[in-house]
């Protein structure tokens, strides 16, 4: 009878040891972590990681074909910053440290470096909680250039945070409180290993997942598999056309510093994915670009906002399911993706308007939406706005972020079966209608009127030569109706 307790108690702990696995996340092509755009870095605009071949096949890591996660950081990347998978995604299927377990109590990683500096871990929960987080270690590495394996101890987990992790962070380097990095501070990473039971395993790879894997080079699309990806955008948003006597503008070349918020920053916060400025055209009009939006957000001197009935944005989604635009009250302070956070949704389940791809889109959005949002009590208003914030996923491209008293569109001549050309124009503008044009009048971005005529008739040719070079509307009277369209003036 004893031998048979002692048997089955072998067999119990036999079956719970067997639950376990070791995961190696090993960069390798085929592989759930092989593939570059499940990596993230983070914060404060970090390069985006690469896989590479091991290009310093030495110590621990002699291979020359293998291959490795490559991270650049700098001094100008927060002390905290490092790299991560995105936990909603899952990726990596999902998994719990069974703390009785001695082999699931360290994890190892091969690194190179080329710096000596602290590098700390931390797993998260697909639901964004920390399972447990390790910065203090004397884990460091020791020597420069040159692969070695570091191993850490897991801290102790409350028993609610260790099962349903999703997420792995690498911090690259834990400077708090210490010099800052030096600039191409560079980490290699390879064979990421701890002991853990499978809960789930990564998900099937589609094109309809919101994550760029399956072979595509978008999020859904190309590759092999999929379809094309949307091109990124060939021109700039559209220029504005509403008077800045009208506008209180926060993102935008288009308006004078007298209607524009002060003390704007650009990159105030961001998660995962790569923030940036460029210009699409090479013309000095610069837009935003979120590249595996997380979130982002910039910040301005707080602005009082209440003469407003709008705010507009222009966004072109290259790819993404969803995303969602914030304004933030200083006084409130809510913020940190709190559910009471006042939104307008572009796409998924709820949306405020649908998602539009692969074209710049003109979004007037009323302030009511942000007012009159569940605040769970906080004193929400508009007395002080400082703050927009983007969540969401993809690859999306925004301008022209202003506060507006009216909704005029950009243009809708095309309403009244009119066209105005060329555009942009230097010596002579057209404008041709079906209908009877009664008078045509162009103003200045403050809003003066700077010519005007009395047409009547169903054509003209202005002549706008003695306008300096810049960004005009034109508001036309056709048959009883008013039609707005702006004009670049070369």
């Amino acid at each position: 009878m004893k031998k048979i307790t002692l048997l089955a108690i072998i067999l119990l702990s036999s079956l719970g040891f067997a639950q376990q696995q070791q995961y190696n996340l090993g960069f390798e092509p085929g592989t759930p972590s092989g593939v570059a755009s499940v990596w993230y870095t983070f914060d404060n605009g970090a390069a985006p990681a690469e896989i590479v071949t091991n290009p310093d096949p030495d110590g621990v890591n002699t291979s020359a074909t293998t291959k490795v996660l490559k991270v650049v950081m700098g001094p100008a990347n927060a002390f905290y910053a490092g790299v991560n998978n995105r936990w909603q995604d899952k990726l990596f299927g999902t998994w719990k440290i069974d703390a009785t377990v001695p082999s699931n109590l360290t994890v190892t990683m091969d690194i190179n470096k080329n710096y000596v500096g602290t590098v700390g871990l931390k797993m998260g929960t697909i639901d964004g909680a920390t399972t447990f987080e390790i910065t203090n270690q004397n884990v460091a590495n020791t020597v420069v250039n040159q692969w070695q394996t570091l191993t850490w101890t897991i801290p102790s987990i409350p028993a609610t945070l260790e099962t349903n992790i999703a997420q792995f962070v690498v911090f690259v380097d834990w400077t708090q409180g210490q010099p800052d990095r030096a600039p191409n501070s560079t980490i290699l990473i390879d064979n990421i290993r701890f002991n853990a039971q499978k809960l789930t395993n990564p998900p099937v790879p589609s094109c309809t997942d919101g994550i760029q894997n399956n072979g595509e080079t978008g999020i859904d699309c190309g590759g092999p598999n999929c379809p094309a990806c949307i091109s990124n955008p060939l021109v700039s948003a559209p220029v504005p056309t509403i008077p800045a006597a009208n506008v209180l503008s926060v993102y935008s070349e288009i308006y004078p510093v007298a209607n524009t918020v002060s003390a704007f920053i650009f990159n105030k916060f961001a998660g995962s994915g790569t923030i940036s400025e460029v210009d699409i055209q090479n013309n000095g009009n610069k837009s935003g670009k979120m590249n595996g939006l997380t979130y982002y957000g910039a910040e301005w001197a707080p602005a009082n906002i209440n003469a407003y009935s709008y705010v507009h944005l222009d966004y072109y989604a290259v790819s993404s399911t969803n995303f969602n635009f914030f304004l933030i009250d200083k006084t409130a302070g809510i913020g940190g993706g709190s559910p009471a956070e006042p939104r307008y949704s572009f796409g998924g389940a709820t949306p405020n308007a649908p998602l539009e791809i692969g074209t710049w889109k003109s979004v007037f959005i009323p302030l009511s939406v942000f007012t009159s949002f569940n605040t769970q009590g906080a004193p929400y208003d508009l007395n002080d706005i400082f703050q927009y914030k983007f969540d969401g996923n993809g690859v999306i491209y925004f301008d022209n972020i202003y506060f507006s008293k009216t909704n005029l569109s950009n243009s809708n001549f095309e309403a009244v079966n009119a066209k105005m050309y060329p555009n942009p124009a230097n010596n002579v503008l057209n404008i041709e209608a079906k209908s009877n044009i009664e008078n045509v009048s162009i103003y200045n971005l403050l809003g003066q009127e700077v010519i005007s005529e009395s047409v009547n008739k169903q054509s003209t040719s202005l002549n706008i030569s003695s306008l300096e070079a810049g960004v005009y509307v034109v508001k036309t009277l056709i048959d009883g109706k008013i039609a707005s369209s702006r004009l670049i003036k070369e």
